[in-house]
């Protein structure tokens, strides 16, 4: 595979085309480097990546992110030389990402009010900055040299000077947030200067032998800012300054346009990397969604660029070069681009986690060891509490047994995979049902137990992971009424009439009416097909991709919905909602379903939502009546999952793991 060629990028020589770009995990609370992020990395680098960028690093208090590594100061230097150390004896090079925020730094963590380009207001902070003075341009341009001087010192391979995402570099470039009137602002030549002249002085200050790396916005994706012509144009400069390698990622945390999310295809901003590559002769990065080894192969493959970056997906699976590199492509955990673990809790300054992998960020605390004294283990429940236990315990030596009552494992898991933009999830059952059998779990399907049948089986271990059930709804639901759960409508064992009213406005109620909305819109295929040959005007095709076939009403009785959507995705639910045309009535109350529809009340009025098909979102229970009749009547008894508490999938993925390693 291309994918597993060398490649020389400036001075560095790296064993493969697998990069791991900066990613900000909140492992580092006062900015220096621990145990944690040293074991985290080393996992990384030992697992087959060409090259870990490290980051961001902050380059000064004013312009730092909440519990960022710090490179502001020489204190830094010690601990960092044994991070960088750390990661080249494991086989990866090492590089280290020059971070300033501008507008994006939250005050609230710094004490200090932001600087910029100009006192532009923040949609990412809803704070408005300082304009920076030609001073303060000289103190930090100054800042990002001293940087790069101590990560030279630290022993990193590289810097990447970080010019994307719409933080102060990016600031500078953009029309929309630099409003100066002085030589850094107005015209192109103008708003590009600050960002050059960083790079000419941090290329002085570390020497031609030195490799410079900057990561930069292919396109802005915000109105009125810059687009693929100026990323190109900006590259060239670069190149002409002396930069080794451009790496290209999409829009700024501000856009409208999912970066990250499921929505976005695997390595849908290629094609940014491809722009860029074709207007420099340096190497380029890709980055966004290329979380599998072929997706990788085809963007090498097609010169769409020169590397691939793999962040979330090097933190769902360390090992995935490695095992790529050895044909083991079934059993690669994937990203599934759920944001559970990563951005929504680094948005709410939480440390990262990941959904798929319970030891992403714990490996200096945990290990998987072989068990002192193997057992005989019988769960209950093959969703994912059960199959991450099943994983780690017969990974840990136990013989491990799976009774699942359904055809597949999965449970919920199945169901996640259905609405749009989830498609990945069912990659994580794959890799379940690929690496199982290979630690000899067996399994049983369709396999549904009784309290006596579990107690006749005789197991050191029973683990009951039985999953939850459909809240009753609260309301009379009249005979003939057409009353279903949103479950039998996302599995298609109901087909939903022209009318549907979705009731209850949580995650699920969501994705349940956007898909039930999508029905009859034209399909992506469809949409190129009709493309390539002009066959359909512009408005005729926007309008096939976002009106359906259904009219679809949103029920939710308190104020707002989604309100259980991360914080990182939640907008792009919320977006294709409206974009969907789905009908969203919010603090209502159901009064009652009847053959008719759906009656409801607000302030005292009632009034009827017609409806063909109803669909019931309106949360779970745990499934654990089970666990009850067992107590005392086996040897030694556990309870995970939905089956505990309703939960989300990496809580309950974070369970299985930490039970598997306590057996």
């Amino acid at each position: 595979m291309k994918l597993f060629e060398p490649i020389s990028v400036g001075q560095m020589e790296l064993k493969n085309r697998i990069a791991m770009p900066a990613i900000h995990h909140s492992y580092t609370p006062k900015g220096f480097v621990n145990e944690r992020l040293i074991k985290y990395y080393e996992t990384r680098a030992r697992g087959g990546a060409g090259l870990i960028t490290v980051g961001g690093c902050s380059i000064d208090t004013l312009g730092q992110g909440p519990m960022m590594i710090g490179l502001h100061d020489d204190q830094f230097i010690e601990g960092l030389g044994k991070l960088v150390r750390t990661i080249k004896e494991n086989g990866a090079a090492a590089a280290a990402q020059l971070y300033h925020a501008g507008r994006y730094t939250h005050s609230l963590m710094t004490g200090q009010k932001p600087i910029a380009p100009s006192a532009v207001p923040s949609r990412l902070t809803k704070g408005t900055p300082q304009e920076m003075t030609l001073e303060d341009i000289e103190t930090v341009q100054e800042n990002y040299v001293q940087a790069s001087l101590r990560a030279k010192a630290a022993g990193f391979d590289a810097v990447e000077i970080l010019a994307s995402a719409g933080y102060l570099i990016c600031q500078f470039l953009s029309p929309l947030t630099n409003q100066r009137t002085d030589q850094y602002g107005g015209s192109w030549e103008n708003r590009k200067r600050f960002g050059l002249e960083v790079v000419n002085r941090v290329k002085e200050a570390v020497g031609n032998d030195y490799t410079m790396m900057v990561r930069i916005s292919g396109h802005d994706f915000v109105p009125g800012s810059n687009s693929s012509r100026e990323a190109a144009l900006f590259a060239q400069e670069l190149e002409a300054a002396g930069i080794s390698c451009i790496n290209v990622t999409g829009g700024w945390h501000e856009s409208r346009v999912p970066q990250i999310t499921g929505e976005l295809p695997r390595g849908g901003f290629a094609y940014l990397a491809r722009g860029i590559k074709e207007a420099v002769q340096i190497p380029v990065i890709a980055s966004n969604r290329i979380n599998d080894p072929f997706t990788a192969e085809y963007i090498l493959k097609a010169d769409m660029a020169d590397l691939v970056n793999m962040g979330r997906p090097l933190i769902a699976d360390p090992d995935l070069p490695r095992k790529a590199a050895g044909g083991k492509y079934s059993s690669i955990r994937r990203c599934i681009a759920c944001n559970q673990g990563c951005f929504d809790r680094v948005f709410s300054l939480q440390d990262v986690h990941c959904t798929v992998n319970p030891l992403a960020g714990r490996e200096f605390e945990l290990q998987i060891t072989a068990a002192e004294t193997k057992r005989n283990i019988l769960i209950i429940g093959g969703g994912p509490a059960g199959m991450e236990t099943a994983r780690v315990a017969a990974q840990r030596g136990h013989r491990v047994k799976i009774w699942e009552k359904n055809e597949r494992l999965g449970g919920h898991l199945s169901y996640s995979a259905m609405p749009p933009g989830k498609d990945d999830f069912i990659t994580f059952l794959d890799y379940y049902e690929d690496v199982l059998p290979r630690y000899g779990v067996e399994i049983v399907l369709n396999r549904e137990a009784s309290a006596g049948e579990i107690i006749a089986e005789e197991a050191d271990v029973v683990v009951i992971a039985t999953g939850g059930r459909g809240t009753p709804p609260p309301f009379p639901v009249k005979e003939g009424a057409p009353v279903f759960s949103s479950l039998q409508i996302l599995d298609g064992t109901v087909v939903p009439g022209k009318r549907v009213v979705v009731i209850g406005g949580g995650s699920v109620g969501c994705e349940t009416a956007v898909s039930v909305a999508r029905m009859g819109t034209i399909s992506a295929e469809n949409l190129k097909f009709l493309l390539e040959n002009e066959a359909e005007t512009p408005e005729r095709l926007q309008k096939l991709l976002n009106k359906g076939t259904r009219e679809v009403t949103l029920l939710e009785l308190e104020k707002g919905i989604g309100r259980d959507i991360g914080i990182s995705t939640r907008w792009v639910t919320i977006k294709c909602i409206r974009r969907l045309g789905i009908t969203v009535l919010d603090q209502y109350q159901v009064k009652e379903v009847n053959p008719s529809g759906v009656v409801i009340v607000k302030e005292g009025k009632e009034s009827l939502i017609p409806a063909d098909t109803v669909g019931l979102a309106i949360g779970a229970i745990a499934n654990n009546d089970l666990y009850y009749k067992l107590e005392g009547e086996v040897k030694e008894l556990y309870l995970i999952g939905d089956a505990l508490k309703p939960q989300k999938i990496t809580e309950a993925v974070r369970e299985g793991c930490d039970l598997g390693l306590k057996l």
